[in-house]
């Protein structure tokens, strides 16, 4: 009897001593079709159930033959994953619930009460003004918020800063946002996030440099890390009162920002660097009571791409480790995914090996359900 109690109570002290299993990010799904490649462009988890990505599928080997455009759907947390074909080359999401979305594509808006199985168009783009400058084909919004199914806005290239009252059938521009003195043909509102009656919209003016390269910058690497960074101008639109007005600023600053995120009095925006910079991106804290912003992240190896932050300052950031020494080079590198319990302080996360990108983006409701996917078919869970 004492010698079956002493292997119960050995057993007991055992599992109590085993450390705990540490999160990990484990691929949930990979594209891998023959020689072809997902390019998902943008991803939206509105639950912890429900789930969509979308993006491109084109030949490894000619990037211009077949092209096809995909949205990829799930329902069960990402256990499964339903195909669905679109018309339109996907730009981005975002959706207010499980059910109600928009989706915008280099041709228009489309809208879906049916959590993205089906689409329909309710608005055209608008083609840039090709006086302004050289853009890139499509129209000129990049990405939409709505506060709720009628009340919305948009931002995008050439100063385009708007805001819906139907749903997003009909436009009309924010006066606030022309009136930073930039040349419109430089200046790309690329970053919208609202929280509540707080909201603020980030963009950049980018004048071209007369000393741009004729090649890109992984053909010329010697001359791309000699190449000094320069400040350029950072705006911004900030709102109080759930967008009914906002109050325009401007910083000369490094780099051009890629995402922002709002969550209470936190915020976090990530700037994008170019070769001659001493590291790659710079995330700040920002916050939203004070004004106050805080650097908190820049490593030399970990490009960071996106974030995520929620009450209580819990925060990820979604980076790639540059696999050489120029760290916009078009060949992939390792994911990493960093978490922190005071938007100050990162702890690197395990992530399963097989991942790799350029680009990654970061999406889920909450701490608990997060989910990453990058520019070369791959999602990812957060699993505890």
């Amino acid at each position: 009897m004492g010698r079956l109690l002493a292997v119960f109570l050995a057993a007991v002290f055992l599992t109590m001593a085993a450390p705990l299993r540490a999160e990990r990010w484990k691929v949930q799904y990979f594209f891998d079709e023959n020689h072809d490649t997902m390019m998902i462009e943008d991803l939206a988890f509105p639950s912890s159930q429900r789930g969509i990505a979308v993006g491109t599928i084109y030949n490894q080997f000619n990037p211009e033959r077949n092209v096809r455009y995909i949205s990829l759907l799930t329902s069960d947390g990402g256990e499964h994953w339903a195909e669905v074909p679109l018309k339109d080359h996907p730009r981005s999401l975002f959706f207010l619930n499980d059910s109600t979305g928009w989706l915008v594509t280099d041709s228009g808006l489309w809208f879906t009460e049916e959590s993205g199985r089906s689409w329909l168009k309710i608005s055209e783009q608008k083609k840039p003004d090709r006086k302004l400058g050289v853009t890139p084909p499509g129209g000129l919004i990049t990405r939409v918020w709505f506060v709720d199914p009628q009340h919305g806005f948009a931002v995008g290239l050439q100063k385009t800063a708007l805001e819906s009252l139907d749903g997003g059938k009909t436009w009309k521009p924010l006066e606030e946002a022309a009136k930073p003195e930039a040349n419109a043909g430089h200046v790309v509102y690329s970053q919208i996030w609202m929280d509540g009656t707080k909201g603020v919209i980030f963009g950049s003016s980018i004048p071209p440099r007369v000393d741009d390269p004729h090649l890109p910058t992984w053909m010329e690497p010697e001359r791309a890390v000699k190449r000094k960074q320069i400040p350029t101008m950072t705006l911004l639109l900030q709102t109080l009162d759930s967008g009914a007005t906002w109050r325009s600023s401007t910083a000369p600053l490094f780099g051009n920002i890629i995402a922002a995120r709002l969550a209470g009095s936190d915020g976090m925006a990530v700037f994008s660097f170019a070769e001659g910079f001493e590291w790659p991106a710079d995330v700040y804290h920002l916050n939203m009571t004070t004004g106050e912003t805080k650097r908190v992240f820049a490593e030399k190896d970990r490009r960071v791409t996106d974030c995520a932050v929620f009450e209580g300052q819990r925060g990820f950031l979604a980076a790639v480790e540059p696999p050489g020494k120029l760290n916009t080079a078009p060949v992939p590198g390792k994911v990493k995914i960093l978490k922190s319990a005071n938007l100050n302080d990162w702890e690197e996360m395990k992530v399963d090996y097989k991942a790799v990108a350029r680009s990654v983006v970061l999406a889920g409701p909450d701490p608990e359900h997060q989910w990453a996917a990058t520019d070369t078919g791959f999602i990812l869970h957060l699993i505890p």
